[in-house]
């Protein structure tokens, strides 16, 4: 075999493993990014477990705590978010425990007038859970139960996504049938100046 032609059959063997390895890389995507379900008690005394939600609205999960900046900025607009969309997509803000506790939290809230679910993850439990290790960080479930989102701010790209789910359950009137949109994973990776690839 002259040198020519063993380049391409290595450029082919390549290209191939490479087709093969994408094509499982799509398949895990439906399974490898399930969220795990947990279950809490928010300071109002609501008992909310993410399976309640599974295949009735999508889950938006906001991680923070009262001493991050940023999170302190977002909640202006979490709150937002909650308001506009708290009916299609449960909204519940997860504050991480650490170095934090329920009174930072209720006078925060108390200030500013916000009427959002709380959890106070004492333990990290949940933090743990979805492999959170700053804050704030921000996860999007879809209605499947699966991870379609996560970023470590807020931005028009979270914004963009919020909507999207929000409109995933359309029923078709003239045909009194139910339709689901299902957007698919978006990682850090697949976003561009702001937009989805």
């Amino acid at each position: 075999m002259n040198i020519v032609t063993r380049s391409w059959t290595q450029r082919l063997m390549l290209l191939l493993a490479l087709a093969a390895l994408q094509s499982q890389a799509d398949e895990d995507k439906t399974t490898a990014f399930k969220a795990p379900n947990f279950q809490a008690v928010t300071l109002t005394g609501e008992t909310v477990q993410l399976s309640d939600f599974i295949g009735k609205k999508p889950v938006y999960l906001k991680f923070w705590a009262t001493w991050c900046r940023y999170c302190v900025a977002e909640m202006p607009r979490l709150q937002a978010i909650y308001d506009e969309f708290g009916s299609e997509i449960a909204v519940l803000s997860i504050n991480v425990g650490l170095n934090d506790s329920v009174e930072n939290i209720e006078k925060l809230f108390g200030e500013n007038g916000y009427q959002l679910p709380v959890v106070f993850d004492r333990q990290g439990e949940i933090t743990t859970q979805f492999g959170v290790v700053g804050t704030p960080h921000h996860i999007l479930i879809d209605r499947k139960g699966h991870i379609a989102y996560r970023t470590f701010l807020s931005s028009d790209t979270l914004d963009q996504m919020i909507q999207v789910m929000s409109r995933e359950k359309t029923v078709n009137a003239e045909a009194g049938e139910e339709s689901v949109f299902e957007p698919q994973l978006v990682l850090q990776s697949d976003i561009k100046h702001g937009e989805v690839k």
